[in-house]
């Protein structure tokens, strides 16, 4: 190469580094990545999206969303094969962070943003906290169901008038319809859920399968969230909620960092977010309540203030019971339902 060939490449060489130096002053350094796994609905992350990006500017957020369950496969797999990519779990099933805590899959982190959280509804190691609780009710269709006939009470969807015009989800396939069934097998017991399947109750899919069923008319009772009944109410449909005079089911759905992420200090900036006034304003529209004390309710809810004392009592130890009893309660059901 001749001095003046040479003399042009290393010019250029050091225009290249230049180029660089200024982009990266300008830039400055790269933004982390958090990934948050979630269950809450496509609509509720699209308003979510913008206000991350301006609330935490210096970390990008993206959002991989699915049921519970589908999340909770993924993640699995992804932690059998040495990591997983989500930085942040947002779902709708307690008993996974239970279990994904035994496991050390979870970052203890006691966030100031949560600490008005009741306890009950925190683990007492800090690995996982509620970050909104969605209400399992009975949904009726009100055209079908006439105020005077409907049931009060749980164990009123057992009268023989309600037979074939039940429907419930298939806690195989949806975490809250587990939960509910968890929860009935400790009180009123195994028997009531039997009882639901003499009563020839559909068990299928998850809770707008079951909303679908009963707006159709096709089986005008249902055990389904309140929420679902809540929007379809707000586009006309002839559905209504009935809170069970022998309580609610509280379907506390928490917040985690994975034990592995990256980027912690920012992991947990972006967890401290989930719980600031405008993401639980979110939350309560898509037809959730808040886990902070003194929240309004989602729009045409009952205020939790009316339902707390009913309702049943989450606390670590009800928890870890039912995660013991989980695969049993799932064989049990899925042996019911095929005889």
């Amino acid at each position: 190469m001749n001095r003046t060939l040479k003399g042009l490449s290393l010019l250029a060489f050091a225009l290249t580094l230049a180029a660089a130096a200024t982009a990266c002053t300008r830039s400055g350094p790269e933004k982390p990545t958090l990934w948050v796994y979630t269950s809450l609905y496509p609509e509720v992350i699209a308003k979510l999206e913008p206000r991350v990006a301006q609330a935490l500017p210096d970390i990008t957020v993206k959002f991989f969303q699915g049921g519970s369950e589908t999340i909770a496969s993924r993640v699995n797999a992804e932690l059998a094969g040495g990591k997983t990519q989500a930085d942040l779990l947002l779902t709708s099933d307690p008993f996974w962070y239970q279990d994904l805590k035994t496991r050390g899959a979870l970052l203890s982190y006691q966030s100031p943003a949560a600490s008005a959280v009741p306890a009950e509804w925190q683990d007492p190691d800090h690995a996982f906290t509620t970050s909104r609780v969605p209400v399992m009710v009975i949904g009726a269709h009100e055209k079908i169901v006439s105020d005077g006939d409907a049931p009060k009470k749980w164990s009123d969807l057992l009268n023989p008038r309600w037979k074939g015009k039940l429907s419930l989800g298939s806690p195989l396939e949806s975490g809250t319809t587990f939960t509910a069934v968890a929860l009935f097998e400790k009180a009123p017991g195994w028997s009531f859920v039997e009882g639901l399947r003499k009563q020839d109750a559909i068990s299928a899919g998850g809770n707008s399968a079951v909303l679908n069923r009963i707006e159709s008319g096709e089986r005008p009772l249902g055990i389904v969230l309140l929420e679902n009944i809540l929007k379809a109410r707000q586009k006309g449909a002839p559905v209504r909620a009935i809170y069970p005079e022998d309580g609610v089911l509280p379907i506390p759905s928490p917040i985690a960092i994975t034990a592995k992420t990256a980027h912690p200090e920012s992991a947990k900036k972006l967890y401290d977010w989930f719980f600031s006034p405008e993401v639980q304003t979110e939350i309560v529209a898509s037809g959730m309540y808040s886990p902070l004390p003194g929240g309004a309710p989602p729009p045409g809810g009952k205020p939790w203030s009316e339902l707390a004392g009913a309702a049943v009592q989450w606390n670590p130890s009800l928890l870890k019971e039912l995660v013991a009893s989980r695969d049993g309660t799932k064989s049990k059901f899925q042996t019911l339902w095929l005889n």
